[in-house]
């Protein structure tokens, strides 16, 4: 039988901490407005100077810099713990997309898409390893339907995508002993400013739709919903999962 006092998983998140890379972009912003409402101090990370006005409208803490440094990172770690004394949960929605053959992408542009999509993530999680431990926390990765599909002109990005998963799984058997869940949301078509470009494409948005279930592509919020179910103690026993979040377009 259910234990009707116990506190709401929605409401477990009040008051506590989380650490959102990318929160200057479409996914990233919805995320940290998400947990925002749930009561949540979040920490947003991006290069892009806007996330000082956007986490500030929150009430929240912004460090602006670029997170392939280690040294950005470790600040926006030490942001969130001298504002709350603890840190909960990481949210790595940070990404950069190289629209290419990948015969034709330089290794310039693929160390970058590594080093963004993959390297940062990680490097931000091993820091963060034993403020998580004390908090019992939670992470999630933001990867992409791509991870599992091989779609032409995004093939490295693909391939940044799939490592993230595969890290996200691997995190998840051998931090489950400190009682820290990781998982991962894979978005498939959002209406963000990466895919502006294609998604404003007629022949390219019709064709995409019509696989499409729900008969519609994504937004931010959609994303931002999972990622706040996951983090919360409704999926207290979830852990290692990549969750598709596409309308049903990975099923037909």
């Amino acid at each position: 039988m259910a234990d009707t006092q116990r506190v709401g998983a929605r409401e477990s998140l009040a008051g506590k901490t989380a650490i959102v890379t990318g929160a200057a972009g479409g996914i990233g912003s919805a995320i940290a407005a998400g947990l925002t409402r749930e009561g949540m101090h979040v920490v947003g990370l991006d290069a892009d100077g806007r996330v000082d006005d956007l986490m500030g409208s929150m009430g929240g803490s912004a460090v602006c810099g670029d997170l392939t440094d280690a040294a950005v990172s470790q600040a926006a770690i030490d942001a969130a713990i001298t504002r709350t004394g603890r840190l909960d949960v990481i949210v790595n929605a940070a990404g950069i997309q190289k629209r290419t053959d990948a015969i034709d992408i330089s290794d310039d542009d693929f160390d970058r898409l590594l080093e963004v999509n993959v390297s940062s993530a990680f490097r931000l999680i091993r820091q963060a390893t034993k403020s998580l431990v004390e908090t019992k926390g939670s992470v999630v990765n933001v990867a992409s339907l791509s991870a599992d599909r091989a779609v032409p002109g995004i093939v490295p990005y693909g391939a940044t995508k799939s490592a993230l998963t595969q890290l996200s799984k691997g995190l998840a058997v051998e931090l489950g002993k400190y009682g820290i869940r990781v998982n991962a949301v894979a978005p498939g078509y959002i209406e963000t400013a990466m895919t502006a470009d294609v998604l404003g494409e007629a022949e390219f948005r019709d064709a995409k739709l019509t696989r499409i279930p729900l008969q519609r592509f994504a937004d931010g919020d959609d994303v931002a919903d999972v990622v706040t179910f996951l983090v919360s103690d409704a999926a207290r026993y979830v852990t290692g999962v990549v969750l598709p979040v596409d309308g049903g377009y990975s099923i037909t």
